[in-house]
C-alpha cells in the first residue's frame, strides 16, 4: 500500500511540474504563455514632452554659495551673484598696540561645479550698499533677486579649480577698508560691538564673475571675511579678526542665464511679451529641456496611455517601465549629466507633487533616482529607468490625462544649486538612441 501511494506521488508531481510549466514564445513584442492568459509588452505609448519655465524659486538658506559663471553652448551663458552679511565676532577689549596687516575674504569649497576646470574663474567681491531682506515682509530670497552695490570691487582674483585638490580661496580685500574696520576695534566703536550696529555701516557683500568664466562651483557658508594684524608684545603676533555670516536665512543667490547665446529651441522661454512658460517639445526640434538651476524643468504626459484598455482581452497592467535617454552628443564630461533626475507627480499648473518611489530592501519606500548609466564611450546605453507602473495604473483611469503628468528634475536639496543638464528626444527624434520610452507589461485574459 505504501509502495502505490509513492509511485501514484510521484506521478502526480511529474504531472504538476508540466502543467505549470510555460513556454514562452516571443512574437514581435509580444510574450505568450501556453494557458489561456498573455503576457505582453507594448512600447508604442507616446510619451509627450515640453519644457517648462519655472519663474522663481528660494535659493536663501541653502548653505551653498554659487560662484562664476560660463558658457553652454547648449543652454546659453550662465552667471550667478552670491549675497550675504557679516558680522563681528564678540567684541573683547584686546586690541591695544595693533598692526594692520590685510583684509582677505576666505571661500571655503564643498566640491561642487560645473563647466570647464581647466580655465580660470574670475572672481570680484563687491559691498553692498543697501539691506538684504526679502520682499514684501516674506521669509525667502529667489533666484531672481539682487540689491544695490558699491561701484567700487573691494578685490578681485583669476582662480582655476581643481575640484579634487583646491580646498580654499583667499581674496585681498581692499586695504583701506580693512584699515577702518580694525580702527572701530582699537577705539572701541559700538559699530563694531553687535552684529546689528555692523549691518548699519556694513550691509553686506556680493561675489560675483565676469562674462570671461567658463566654471560655476560652490563653497558651503561658512564664509569669513578676515583682519589680519600684528599685536606688540615682547615681539610682534599674528593675530586675526574674523566676520561670518549672521543670518544664514539671508544667505542666496542671483541666477541668469541667456538663452540667446546657446543652441537650444527654447529662446522664447521666460516672462514677458513673445515669451512662453511651456514649450512643446515638437516645436523645439523635438527635444525637451531640463536645467533647474536656470529655471527650466521637463514635463513627461502619457495622452494615449488610456488606449491600453482596449486592446483586446486586457485584464491588467503588470509592469510599466519609463526609459528616458539623453540626446547623443549634449553631454559629455564637462557638461555631464545630472547624476540623479526623480520624476514627480504634476498638474496643468506645472507644480512639483509627490515623488515617484520605489520599495527598498528594507521595506521603505524610497524616491526612485534614475539609476543613471552613462555611456562616455558609444553614448549608445547612456539612460535614467524608473519603475512607473503604479501612476500608469492610475493614469489610465485619470480624466485630466491630457493635462497631467510627471516632472523631470533633480532631487530636492540639490534643484536650486546644480547646473548640470539634460536633453531628451521625443518619439519623434530621428538622433539615434535619443528616444524617450515606455514600456507597458499587461496581461490578457483569452
Amino acid at each position: 500500500m505504501h509502495q502505490k501511494f509513492s509511485i501514484i506521488f510521484l506521478l502526480s508531481l511529474i504531472i504538476g511540474t508540466i502543467a505549470c510549466k510555460k513556454v514562452d514564445i516571443q512574437f514581435g513584442s509580444d510574450f505568450v504563455d501556453a494557458g489561456t492568459t498573455q503576457i505582453i509588452k507594448v512600447d508604442t505609448f507616446n510619451a509627450e514632452l515640453s519644457t517648462v519655465f519655472v519663474d522663481s524659486f528660494a535659493t536663501s538658506g541653502l548653505g551653498t554659495t554659487l560662484v562664476g559663471g560660463y558658457k553652454d553652448p547648449v543652454f546659453g551663458t550662465v552667471a550667478t551673484q552670491t549675497y550675504f552679511q557679516v558680522g563681528p565676532p564678540t567684541y573683547e577689549d584686546i586690541y591695544e598696540n595693533v598692526l594692520f596687516d590685510s583684509l582677505t575674504l576666505i571661500l571655503k569649497l564643498n566640491k561642487n561645479f560645473y563647466g570647464d576646470t581647466t580655465k580660470p574663474v574670475h572672481i570680484d567681491v563687491s559691498r553692498v550698499t543697501e539691506k538684504i531682506h526679502p520682499y514684501d515682509n516674506g521669509f525667502f530670497l529667489y533666484n531672481i533677486n539682487s540689491f544695490a552695490i558699491d561701484p567700487l570691487v573691494l578685490g578681485s582674483k583669476d582662480v582655476i579649480i581643481n575640484p579634487n585638490q583646491t580646498d580654499t580661496i583667499a581674496i585681498k580685500l581692499n586695504a583701506a577698508l580693512g584699515q577702518e574696520l580694525l580702527n572701530m576695534f582699537t577705539r572701541k566703536s559700538d559699530t563694531a560691538k553687535s552684529a546689528e550696529t555692523f549691518l548699519n555701516y556694513f550691509k553686506g557683500i556680493r561675489i560675483s564673475s565676469n562674462s570671461n568664466s567658463e566654471l560655476v562651483f560652490g563653497c558651503n557658508d561658512s564664509v569669513k571675511m578676515r583682519i589680519q594684524y600684528k599685536k606688540k608684545d615682547l615681539y610682534l603676533l599674528d593675530k586675526n579678526i574674523d566676520f561670518t555670516i549672521t543670518n544664514k536665512s539671508l544667505h542666496f543667490t542671483n541666477i541668469s542665464i541667456d538663452r540667446n547665446t546657446g543652441t537650444a529651441n527654447i529662446k522664447d522661454l521666460g516672462n514677458g511679451a513673445g515669451k512662453v512658460k511651456e514649450k512643446n517639445s515638437r516645436l523645439s526640434d523635438n527635444v525637451a529641456y531640463c536645467q533647474s538651476a536656470t529655471g527650466s524643468v521637463i514635463k513627461i504626459k502619457f495622452p494615449s496611455v488610456k488606449d491600453v484598455l482596449k486592446a483586446p482581452n486586457f485584464a491588467k497592467i503588470l509592469n510599466a517601465r519609463l526609459i528616458i535617454r539623453p540626446v547623443a552628443g549634449s553631454y559629455n564630461r564637462t557638461f555631464f549629466l545630472p547624476p540623479s533626475l526623480r520624476v514627480s507627480t504634476t498638474t496643468s499648473l506645472n507644480q512639483i507633487g509627490t515623488d515617484l518611489t520605489q520599495m527598498t530592501s528594507s521595506g521603505s519606500q524610497q524616491t526612485q533616482t534614475g539609476n543613471l548609466f552613462t555611456d562616455y564611450a558609444y553614448g549608445v546605453s547612456t539612460a535614467y529607468t524608473y519603475d512607473v507602473t503604479n501612476y500608469i495604473r492610475y493614469a489610465i483611469t485619470d480624466p485630466n490625462t491630457d493635462f497631467n503628468g510627471l516632472l523631470l528634475s533633480p532631487p530636492s536639496g540639490n534643484y536650486e544649486t546644480l547646473f548640470s543638464r539634460v536633453a531628451i528626444g521625443n518619439s519623434l527624434n530621428n538622433i539615434p538612441n535619443s528616444k524617450i520610452e515606455l514600456q507597458i507589461f499587461y496581461a490578457a485574459v483569452k
